[in-house]
């Protein structure tokens, strides 16, 4: 039996308790980033924006994520990887979550310069957050099982994105139309005591422990490199010559517009055609996360087996065809079947990507290449909602169905322009782990 199809059981506790924290700060993260989208017909009604302007701000928003990942990741590297990772992570994590609570305050969120302001901000953290989490789910797992653990921790975003739409359907129905930002309020109560926990457990004996239990079970520890004078120099141009990685981000970019772009949308088309009230579109626009949460273990896992590249390409494929299928959605149980066919893929594919970053990572390069991904990924979400409000727009505006069809229909064509460019990825052999230190794992 091959080494990715071995019993769990193998997994040392450390690992498993690394993926549970990890996971936790990916769902707070989730939430906070999609809040604003789960509240948009409420932003737009409130600021009264027409379907450009809630475009142009809503991208300006999200292209905030795409500020600091590069940097923040290379940042986190000098740091040091392994058990330093965690103690970067913490005050990062904690501001974002205090900057999101200040947001919540209705004489502030309700002017909207302030309210761009901190929600820019809130992103802007979120986006350096992201590449530097995933990093260290990484090395806390043996290189076999990173497509496995990946996917488990990416399982986060689903839920941070359905109880995003609770808590916006929650707060409308609570607070009514004009209380949408108290739904800001939930990430600091649980980010504060976990980072607290975090910080504590994640040591350098903690570490040592766990590769020598990885390397006695004859599986692949990750690479690290402590920071400092052993950190190898010139690792961002090192990424960004390596084709794996570029077309990676390419593939990424594209994929981001389809679900952004599905993320702004919704909740507009089921308030605006479909007729569904602000909390009922805010809570419908998340069914796909149920299957998401399926999807990000059954595909990174799959990925383990039998290659990125071509769980990529399936996976962009299906994309592809459930996005186009939204074009039949004129009912709210068309709308439910349709996202969780979505939701199988629409999720699974971040942590593929990620596993096939740090698969062709540098040494010590692992949290750079994936914050080459996490930029890539941000640019084409801060592109979506502009390119959505201006079809919107040409269609017809917020009231009219077919300008949500364009918003489909060019969806399903950047989905299946991802999977082309993974056509031309040169991906190695694939060679389970013999028990060596170095051996080849899925690319």
């Amino acid at each position: 039996m091959s080494k990715a199809l071995q019993s769990m059981k193998q997994i040392h506790r450390y690992s498993w308790v690394s993926l549970v924290v990890c996971w936790v700060i990916w769902v707070l993260n989730a939430y906070d980033r999609e809040i604003v989208l789960r509240l948009g017909p409420s932003i737009s009604k409130t600021f009264n924006l027409s379907p450009d302007a809630w475009g142009v701000m809503a991208a300006f928003i999200m292209i905030a994520l795409a500020i600091l990942p590069i940097p923040g990741s290379a940042l986190s590297d000098k740091y040091g990887g392994g058990h330093k990772r965690a103690k970067f992570q913490v005050p990062l994590i904690i501001g974002v979550a205090t900057l999101s609570f200040i947001s919540g305050f209705k004489f502030l969120s309700h002017n909207i310069v302030t309210f761009f302001a901190l929600r820019f901000g809130v992103n802007l953290g979120s986006g350096w957050a992201e590449p530097v989490g995933v990093s260290n789910t990484a090395e806390w797992w043996p290189k076999e099982r990173r497509g496995f653990a990946l996917g488990v921790h990416h399982t986060g975003y689903p839920i941070g994105s359905l109880l995003s739409g609770i808590g916006a359907a929650a707060a409308l129905t609570w607070f009514g139309s004009a209380g949408w930002s108290y739904a800001f309020f939930f990430t600091l109560i649980v980010a504060v005591p976990v980072m607290l926990f975090w910080v504590k457990y994640s040591t350098a004996d903690k570490i040592d422990t766990l590769y020598a239990d990885i390397t006695a079970k004859g599986l692949t520890p990750p690479d690290i490199v402590t920071g400092g004078a052993d950190r190898p120099r010139g690792l961002l141009k090192k990424v960004l010559a390596n084709p794996r990685v570029t077309a990676t981000a390419g593939t990424t970019l594209l994929t981001q517009i389809v679900y952004m772009g599905v993320n702004t949308v919704l909740p507009l088309y089921l308030y605006n055609v479909v007729g569904l009230s602000m909390a009922e579109s805010a809570a419908m626009s998340v069914v796909f996360a149920f299957t998401g949460i399926i999807g990000q273990v059954l595909w990174p896992t799959l990925s383990d087996i039998i290659g990125r590249k071509v769980t990529i390409i399936v996976c962009g494929v299906w994309m592809a065809i459930s996005v186009g299928c939204l074009y039949f959605a004129t009912t709210s149980l068309i709308v439910v079947v349709v996202q969780l066919a979505f939701g199988l893929v629409a999720n699974a594919v971040w942590p593929i990507y990620y596993a096939a970053a740090s698969d062709a990572a540098p040494e010590g390069g692992t949290s750079t290449a994936n914050g080459v991904i996490t930029t890539a990924m941000f640019i084409g979400g801060g592109l979506s909602p502009i390119i959505m409000g201006r079809l919107v727009g040409l269609g017809g505006g917020w009231d009219s169905s077919t300008g949500y069809v364009y918003t489909f229909m060019f969806m399903a064509a950047c989905a299946l322009l991802g999977a082309i460019i993974q056509i031309f990825v040169k991906q190695p052999p694939i060679v389970h782990s013999t028990g060596k230190r170095g051996s080849q794992v899925p690319a």
